[in-house]
């Protein structure tokens, strides 16, 4: 080696140390600069959340948080931390040089790998192939209520919900996809943590649902069969978690006051009314009057009260889980003496015994107590402004002058009459699931829904109602027995890209129903009240019904999967009832369903556009059973079947037939098809999912006419059909997430589109629905090729001011004279007719619906708004017919502007023209129904409590409900049902006023 190389060699070695010293010396100084990074990790509620992984993205490196879930970490100030938990979302979170990072993990339940619980098992999201909607508990919990049908309104696409009252406890009518039937029952099914036919909301206590989950098209609800065309509303309660117990505390204040008061006359406009209507001074001065009394204000009070205390323990480990709540709900109604409390336990557990085996209960006791009121809404309207309260002694007062108005006055009926309910409802479920061989896992599942119940009712000898009757006492008791025994078989396995899931199932379910009544008069007093009947000299009524129906079942349902990407689902379930007639007992409901996750295809991933996109299309057959038990048969009736037999002529209770069987009566049946596509943008920040349905229900239970020589009018039969289409879009986005503010949407609207395909009458109409009180007036219309929820009558155009404008219009009728109400002459003969000049003049269904929200979240602030609307559908105001005219009641104000000789410069009708007599439906009762309204607003604020070992999370919020309407009603309310019949929807007959609502509320994590 020369001089030279030896020169070059040193060099090149002297390099490599300093480059090998640069290298060690950079290590050394990066392991130098690692920070140690602290926290908290939480999730949605506050709550501490132990056993999280927490890593060092790219390294072996981790821990887990301790049982008040904090952490320790050692970290670069530019790594990035990954949080991991079974059943929350993974997040991943750069260190940015912080030492201090606290997170809160999100229930995994926007992910498309999370699990969404369907008929009788769980899917995962991305491998859904049915349409299904979806509620989770930090959407109930910003609405506070005590009913979860209040909580839904407006949050999940072709879900319409519609109050019928606004007192206590009340329901409210609900339908997914329009209706089907036109005299079966409309209602979804409800199914809790697996009880099918679960019936009652009222006795389900809100904070303890974790999810609800809205079964829509044919696909996801055939699994239920017999029962499922009406839709499927699954509601899952919470479990506990492995981990340290938690405590929960939730309690709120809620103050309720009335929307709006009916403008009704006062004293003095009533009593010059009055002097016209009768021909003659009733009340001679009535200026004298002023305002007088004002009974909606007396009945309906503001501020009512509302306290709801929640408390729950939550925990377990590896082995066994637990849930347990308490809530004690103490509601006053803004009609006075109107109340409702309730006092509900759960307990919720599951266990392991080894790998293969596991048990558990869901189990809900709860007791409810609701003092009705006593006064309708009608009643307390038109009764007497010129009447007070009490007389000058104190007493209430009472009136004489019509049969037509209660003769108590309003407030003396509320006070003095009793009215209560009590409820005690035991609802749940004890199963046991072993797996059998790996995949294969079979479940035995026993429920029961048990619920008693009785009503107590006085009117007191004090009422001068009473007067004859000397006090009447009732009692009615009723006692509701549901047992659901199933046994399930599931199968999942997976073969390299292909995945297989199964479902066998057999069902049993009986159900008793049992219910008595009596009622007594004559007391000498009021001390007994309802609680000594004897007491009562006449036992003036005295009832009992007692049914039992049967329902067996075999269920079947098949998922294949190809790489997640090609999915199939067929589903079939063979219902036998006990309710159907001996020829048709059993009946099978089968569906199919296809899915294509074309965004997993290359050719759509390399477009860089979508996140996520599927294809669906579906199609099934339901059924509805939609009669009570013994519909198909002949039945026995002893009322009215009374004989006079021998010398005596003695008069002998009898029993005749009352209804004509049908041996050949079965199901309703909807066939249905779904199409639809989901979608999402930017990493899934904008999500959508859009559905295309057509229904159409055949074999409708309706009552058809038969031969005269059967002895009857009617026998129920199934003929008819009745078809929905409508499109669903459904669309959520996070609109912002930078630093400490997000701001995220929900968004829904539908349509459904109902039309009667055919009807039993050979004239393809059928007319229903009689108003008005005194005399009456058809206002309804079933006909081919109309939609359900037809209104039906003459249409309305003004008045006619002078005889002048009567004749040039060559017109002549019942109502053709000076003030009174002007009519479209429809077919043209030149003479107003109240039956051959009416036409569909409205319908109660909307032509879209849907709802809008909102949230916005600042460091510790967070912000909830929705909107819900409707629009395109009419309401028919039956209290117009009832209260809008000539009598002994009290009306409209509007009336003070009535048409008069010597006011004819008015739209409003004269007192001849609203004579009872001249009552009939029309245009003038049907009002636009389209309304927006602010559902619900909230503002909640975590407070720190990172200083309190004993808190780990704490919130005060305050919310409103209903605060804001917009709509052009003249009625108390446009959301409004009159009851749960189908051809009743749209009718507003004197429903108590809507409320709106401010809560106080705070919780606590312990």
């Amino acid at each position: 080696m020369n001089e030279t190389k030896l020169i070059i060699l040193k060099k090149r070695s002297l390099l490599m140390l300093l480059l090998f010293a640069f290298i060690n010396f950079s290590s050394l100084d990066a392991q130098v600069k690692k920070i140690t990074v602290k926290g908290f990790v939480k999730d949605e509620t506050g709550l501490t959340l132990p056993g999280v992984g927490v890593s060092v993205k790219g390294t072996s490196f981790g821990t887990t948080t301790t049982s008040d879930g904090a952490y320790t970490i050692q970290a670069e100030p530019n790594q990035t931390l990954v949080f991991s938990f079974i059943g929350y979302q993974t997040k991943e979170v750069t260190v940015n040089a912080r030492t201090e990072i606290n997170i809160v993990l999100q229930s995994d339940v926007h992910s498309l790998d999370q699990v969404v619980v369907i008929g009788y098992g769980t899917v995962k999201k991305s491998d859904l192939t049915g349409s299904v909607g979806t509620i989770k508990a930090d959407e109930i919990k910003q609405t506070p209520t005590i009913r979860l049908d209040d909580a839904m309104r407006g949050k999940v696409a072709g879900l319409q919900i519609t109050p019928t009252s606004s007192a206590p406890g009340a329901a409210s009518t609900i339908r997914i996809r329009g209706s089907n039937s036109l005299q079966g029952n409309n209602e979804p099914l409800y199914v809790i943590d697996g009880f099918v036919g679960a019936g009652n909301l009222n006795d389900i206590n809100t904070a303890d649902i974790e999810s609800v989950e809205i079964l829509k098209d044919a696909s996801a609800t055939a699994i239920y069969g017999s029962r499922g065309s009406n839709g499927v509303i699954i509601i899952t309660t919470k479990k506990g978690k492995a981990g340290v117990t938690k405590i929960s505390y939730d309690t709120y204040a809620n103050f309720a006051s009335p929307t709006r008061f009916l403008n009704v006359m006062n004293a003095a406009q009533f009593a010059s009314w009055q002097n016209e209507v009768k021909g003659f001074l009733a009340y001679p001065n009535p200026e004298s009057l002023g305002a007088g009394t004002n009974y909606q204000k007396e009945i309906y009070k503001n501020n009512a009260l509302m306290m709801n205390h929640n408390l729950s323990v939550s925990g377990g480990n590896d082995k066994s889980i637990f849930y347990v709540s308490g809530n004690y709900l103490d509601q006053d109604g803004i009609h006075i003496e109107s109340n409702f409390k309730r006092y509900q336990f759960r307990v919720n557990t599951e266990n392991k015994i080894g790998e293969k085996f596991k048990f558990g209960t869901n189990l809900s006791l709860s007791r409810t107590i609701n003092k009705d009121k006593n006064t309708s809404a009608e009643d307390l309207i038109g009764w007497f402004p010129t009447i007070p309260v009490k007389d000058a002694n104190g007493n209430f007062t009472y009136q004489t002058q019509t049969t037509e108005l209660a003769s108590d006055n309003p407030v003396s009926v509320s006070v003095q009459s009793l009215n209560t309910t009590y409820a005690f409802r035991t609802i749940g479920n004890a199963y046991g699931e072993l797996e059998i061989l790996k995949g294969l896992k079979y479940k035995l599942n026993f429920g029961l829904n048990y619920n008693t119940g009785r009503t107590d009712q006085y009117l007191p000898t004090t009422l001068f109602s009473q007067t004859a009757n000397q006090g009447t006492a009732t009692i009615n008791n009723t006692e509701y027995t549901n047992l659901l025994i199933e046994n399930t078989l599931n199968y999942n396995k997976t073969i390299g890209d292909h995945s297989f899931s199964g479902l066998f199932g057999y069902t049993r379910q009986t159900i008793k129903n049992f219910n008595n009544s009596v009622q007594t008069t004559g007391f000498v007093t009021d001390a007994y009240a309802y609680n000594n009947l004897a007491a009562g000299v006449v036992r003036s009524d005295a009832t009992s019904n007692n049914t039992l129906e049967g329902l067996e079942s075999y269920l079947f349902r098949a998922n294949y999967s190809y790489k997640s990407k090609y999915l199939i689902t067929t589903s079939a379930r063979l219902d036998g009832s006990s309710v159907f007639a001996k020829n048709n007992k059993w009946g099978t409901f089968p569906s199919v369903a296809l899915a294509w996750n074309i965004g997993n295809e290359n050719f759509i991933r390399d477009l860089g556009t979508f996140d996520n996109l599927k294809l669906r299309a579906s199609y099934g057959e339901l059924g509805n059973p939609g009669v009570d038990p013994g519909a198909s048969l002949t039945k026995l009736a002893q009322n009215g079947n009374n004989y006079i037999l021998g010398a005596s002529q003695s008069l002998v209770a009898g029993i005749a037939a009352n209804t004509l069987g049908n041996d050949n009566l079965k199901w309703e049946t909807t066939k249905q098809y779904n199409y639809g596509i989901d979608v999402g943008f930017f990493k899934n920040r904008l999500s959508a999912s859009l559905d295309y349905y057509t229904k159409k229900t055949t074999n409708l239970l309706v009552n058809v006419p038969v031969l005269w020589l059967t002895g009857f009018q009617t026998s129920l039969s199934n003929f008819g059909s009745v078809s929905n289409k409508g499109f669903e879009v459904t669309i959520n986005s996070v609109n912002l997430d930078k630093g400490n503010f997000k701001w995220t949407t929900n968004f829904n609207i539908a349509t459904n589109k109902n039309k009667i395909l055919d009807l039993s009458d050979p004239t393809g109409k059928v007319l229903i629905n009689n108003i008005g009180r005194g005399s009456t007036s058809i206002s309804g219309i079933l006909q081919e090729g109309q939609p359900l929820g037809s209104f039906y009558g003459l249409v309305a155009n003004g008045i006619w001011h002078s005889q002048a404008e009567i004749d040039a219009s060559g017109l002549s009728g019942f109502s053709v004279f000076p003030g009174g109400r002007r009519y479209v002459d429809i077919d043209g003969d030149k003479v107003i007719n109240q039956t051959l000049d009416r036409q569909i003049i409205g319908n109660a269904n909307p032509k879209i619906f849907g709802g809008i929200g909102n949230t916005l979240s600042y460091k510790r602030l967070e912000l909830n708004f929705y909107f819900s609307f409707v629009q395109g559908n009419q309401i028919f105001n039956e209290t117009g017919s009832r209260i809008g005219v000539a009598f002994d009641n009290n009306t409209f104000a509007e009336f003070v502007n009535r048409w008069t000789p010597t006011n004819t410069n008015t739209n409003v009708p004269s007192v001849q023209a609203v004579q009872r007599s001249l009552t009939v439906s029309n245009s003038s009762y049907v009002e636009d129904g389209s309304f927006l309204r602010l559902r619900n607003v909230s503002l909640s604020y975590d407070l720190p409590v990172k200083n309190i070992k004993w808190l780990n999370g704490a919130q005060v919020y305050v919310s409103g409900t209903n605060v804001l309407l917009f709509d052009n009603y003249s009625g108390y309310d446009p959301e409004v049902n009159r009851g749960f019949n189908n051809t009743r929807r749209g009718y507003d007959l004197a429903q108590d006023p809507s409320t709106k609502s401010f809560t106080l509320g705070a919780r606590f994590n312990f």
